[in-house]
């Protein structure tokens, strides 16, 4: 009878919860999700120190801190904590492609590079794209295989700009990939010596020009209407920047072509 009494409880406590989350105010919910974590991390943290099993936690916490580290760069978490906390925001603008972009904003920005067309939409933090060159033009990068991927990403690194680079940062967020270093070591074993070292010595060395963007491609990377203001900018900046830096995931080379075409556009903003 007891069991069957705290049964009835936690089912009613439970719909009384599910009904208050679809109502209230993100902010209200992360203020008591983080009460509420603290309070059962404490009380985790005395039920080890009473049953003297603190120590093995504290060893299992620090044996697991690479694997963390590890899903914290590939920026796996931040997408989902975005979703949960309401930290997606919704902006005015145009542009993006409406089949990738989430129930919001819908603002996407794109780069584009030999080998791959690529965007990242500013709702959900998904970084993605298409292939526009070679035996596999055409295709999204989301629907190949890692053998397809493993050859995309041998075009790449023979391409004469940024596509290995860009390639290498949607290779970080896509869970499957987690072994994609591989095939850069394989490539370096095969080389001689010189072909693949000049190539990333080039690559490294070429870096990004603001003089060669032009108002229409910073305004894409932006994912910025032509009425966009300072404001507008300096917002979609600021989201754009978290995303793909290199402290989360992304690239020195993502960051750059950000970085210009926030420069070139507020020097070009009237207001």
């Amino acid at each position: 009878m007891q069991w069957f009494l705290l049964g009835i409880g936690l089912f009613v406590a439970a719909g009384f919860i599910i009904r208050w989350l679809s109502s209230a105010e993100p902010k209200d919910i992360r203020k008591i999700g983080l009460w509420v974590v603290v309070l059962l991390l404490g009380g985790l943290a005395a039920w080890l120190l009473l049953t003297g099993k603190l120590a093995a936690m504290v060893a299992a916490l620090v044996a697991a801190i690479p694997f963390l580290v590890r899903i914290l760069k590939i920026g796996l978490m931040w997408p989902l904590l975005r979703r949960m906390f309401g930290f997606a925001r919704s902006w005015g603008g145009s542009g993006g492609r409406s089949g990738h972009s989430s129930a919001g904003s819908g603002r996407v920005s794109e780069i584009k590079t030999g080998y791959l067309h690529m965007y990242l939409d500013h709702d959900s933090g998904q970084l993605g794209g298409t292939v526009v060159q070679g035996t596999m033009a055409g295709r999204d990068l989301d629907t190949l295989g890692l053998d397809e991927l493993q050859a995309l990403y041998g075009d790449c690194c023979g391409a004469q700009d940024q596509s290995q680079t860009v390639l290498e940062t949607y290779l970080e967020r896509r869970p499957d990939c987690s072994g994609w270093q591989n095939w850069q070591a394989s490539r370096d074993a095969n080389d001689n010596g010189n072909g693949r070292a000049g190539n990333d010595s080039e690559q490294a060395g070429s870096g990004f020009r603001s003089g060669e963007m032009n108002a229409g491609e910073a305004r894409k990377i932006l994912g910025v209407s032509e009425e966009a203001t300072r404001e507008d900018i300096n917002r979609a900046y600021q989201v754009l920047i978290k995303a793909v830096h290199p402290d989360h995931g992304g690239s020195d080379y993502l960051a750059s072509k950000i970085n210009a075409a926030r420069s070139l556009l507020l020097q070009l903003c009237k207001d």
